[in-house]
């Protein structure tokens, strides 16, 4: 792997540190990994979007007048955290509320609508949120069943979502009214993308799955995951005659002879504009031929998946309200047309200005009238907590033993990093770099871990685990660590049974987190870590109630969570990233559920070698 970058650790923060350079009237903040307006109108509605990073120009750069006010940027495609979303609703609020513009992926629904409820009940802040679902790959499919819950996927179509709703805020229309317009355009939207060849997340650093010279990916994401087949490899007119009937004849936006469109030819990164241009040409002799009016075009790359190779086709079908809001001006890095733009502009010229007055080249990242820290805040936050006694290893174990067992699973989990990578290959191959970078967070911050007890421990380990760890595992293994330690309580010793309790409170705060944001927990057998995480809970109850000891109980879990997860390879996957590509998933197993296999593995053969 070769690419224009110092460390895969580093990678999204020197990315973020370019474009703020590029462009004086943003500014990176570094400590939430947020890209925003130097100056936020507070008497206009505030738009906050973003996501995993690698799909550059998309968020980041959307930010600007007439778009986006802010953009939260997680890891390579990975959601941003809670954290970083609720400091980004904070940082950027206005006194007419704000709209949160989100792809329709698990890990971002379940972190916005967390920071969303929390900004609202702790800061008392107007929020709402829409949920952009365009892309139509699994319609029709063999798959899609009163069970399926994933729902299509935010792609594309999310720029003319942040282009209409940001021309409404700039219009100075509220809340409801911006909102309303977005749903419209979601509502309108239809999206489908190909691939020709995979792309290599930086942290993986080899092709997320291979592709054969004479094969394409088509309905592809924007993860480097497969697509919905793998077909023969054909001419841009043969795809772009796939595409567009496709687009045109499914159940979203029913176009028929005279409507108006608008088009995007995306590029997902590799494939040259020639290329881009070249389906344009294929796409546009179909649309004038089926009488479609296209009336606003859109050519290169905007929602791109790192450096995979191909395209996707949106269309937008539009009426004269919706047409007025796209014409609207804008002035981004990576959108711009209309009249000069003045907020815009005043804006660069008072940074230059000031820059000049200063006599440095740049300015410093934060305004100078940045609130200051709070002592008590800053002070508590740098405690360090030791934990009481030594570990006690038997039939029951302390606090000191669970604080070195949980140190066993960060240490597993870091060690397997890119083979829970490799094991993602239905996701998009991100899976072990998202956990390994929360549990590294995690022991550097090791002496700032509450140790009291036991259930303290694990609490304030879901701190950090939520905020750091990327996507979707953020949320689900923040919860489950949390609702574990809520039911250790103040406990400082746990038996069998103990340990039985806090597994299969983990598994309800898994549970509980999905059914907040899509109305539906997982359970065994929608192929997520659940398939490893209850299994492994229910033996370790069963063993305690057998009277098994602690050694040979814990060896029992293990082997019902490898199992568990090996039972995922023969069933569709119905939750998860994975759900999107269906029968496709048969023959793999989750990764989260093999990743938990392993886990308690090595976590059985690390305790049951301290027990004497």
């Amino acid at each position: 792997m070769k690419k224009i970058m110092n460390t895969p650790e580093s990678y999204v923060m020197d990315m973020c540190r370019g474009i703020a350079l590029a462009h004086p009237e943003l500014e990176f903040v570094e400590k939430y990994k947020i890209v925003k307006k130097k100056e936020i109108n507070a008497d206009k509605v505030t738009l906050i979007s973003g996501g995993g990073s690698g799909h550059e120009p998309a968020h980041a750069g959307f930010v600007g007048t007439g778009m986006l006010d802010a953009a939260v940027c997680g890891d390579v495609f990975a959601s941003p955290s809670q954290v970083q979303i609720y400091n980004a609703l904070k940082l950027t609020a206005s006194d007419k509320g704000t709209l949160m513009i989100i792809k329709n992926y698990s890990g971002d629904c379940m972190n916005f609508n967390g920071a969303g409820a929390d900004a609202t009940e702790d800061e008392g802040l107007n929020i709402e949120r829409v949920f952009v679902n365009d892309d139509v790959a699994v319609q029709g499919s063999s798959y899609t069943n009163d069970d399926y819950v994933v729902g299509r996927r935010g792609v594309a179509g999310t720029v003319f979502v942040h282009k209409i709703a940001g021309a409404a805020a700039q219009q100075g229309k509220d809340l409801k009214e911006v909102k309303r317009v977005a749903q419209k355009t979601i509502d309108n939207l239809a999206s489908i993308g190909f691939a020709l060849s995979s792309c290599t997340p930086p942290a993986k650093g080899t092709p997320i799955f291979d592709l054969a010279e004479d094969k394409m990916e088509f309905g592809v994401g924007i993860h480097g995951e497969p697509g919905k087949s793998t077909d023969d490899y054909v001419t841009a007119d043969e795809v772009a005659e796939k595409m567009v009937h496709l687009l045109a004849d499914n159940a979203v936006i029913h176009l028929k002879k005279g409507d108006e469109i608008a088009v995007i030819v995306n590029g997902f990164g590799a494939s040259p504009l020639s290329e881009l241009y070249i389906l344009n040409n294929s796409v546009r002799k179909l649309t004038d031929k089926m009488g479609f009016v296209t009336y606003k075009t859109l050519v290169g790359n905007y929602m791109t998946s790192l450096d995979m190779a191909g395209a996707s086709v949106t269309f937008l079908k539009l009426d004269d309200e919706l047409k007025a809001l796209l014409d609207y001006p804008v002035n981004t890095p990576a959108l711009t047309w209309g009249a000069a733009d003045d907020e815009a502009q005043a804006a660069v010229d008072a940074v230059r200005a000031l820059a000049k007055a200063m006599g440095v080249a740049n300015l410093p990242e934060h305004h100078a009238a940045k609130k200051k820290e709070d002592k008590a805040a800053a002070k508590q936050e740098n405690a360090v907590y030791e934990v009481k006694g030594k570990p006690v290893y038997g039939e029951k174990l302390n606090t000191a033993a669970m604080v070195e067992i949980v140190d066993k699973m960060a240490d597993v989990i870091i060690e397997n990093e890119v083979p829970f990578c490799d094991a993602d290959k239905m996701g998009d191959g991100d899976f072990g770099m998202s956990i390994a970078k929360g549990f590294k967070q995690l022991k550097a911050d090791w002496a700032s871990r509450k140790k009291g007890n036991i259930g303290e421990f694990l609490v304030s380990c879901s701190e950090i685990i939520k905020e750091y760890c990327g996507g979707a595992s953020g949320p689900i293994w923040g919860s489950a660590f949390k609702y574990a330690g809520k039911a250790a309580g103040n406990k400082e010793e746990v038996d069998l049974a103990g340990l039985a309790e806090i597994m299969q409170a983990a598994n309800t705060g898994v549970y509980e987190t999905g059914k907040r944001s899509f109305g539906k927990g997982a359970v065994v057998g929608d192929k997520t870590l659940v398939d490893a995480l209850k299994p492994c809970a229910d033996a370790l109850e069963a063993a305690a109630k057998a009277g098994d000891k602690m050694k040979a109980g814990l060896d029992k879990g293990a082997k019902a969570a490898v199992a568990g997860a090996e039972a995922t390879k023969t069933v569709v996957a119905k939750l998860g990233r994975a759900g999107t590509v269906g029968e496709k998933s048969i023959g793999y197993p989750d990764a989260g559920a093999y990743g938990l296999g392993v886990i308690f593995t090595e976590l059985a053969k690390f305790i049951g070698g301290k027990i004497k």
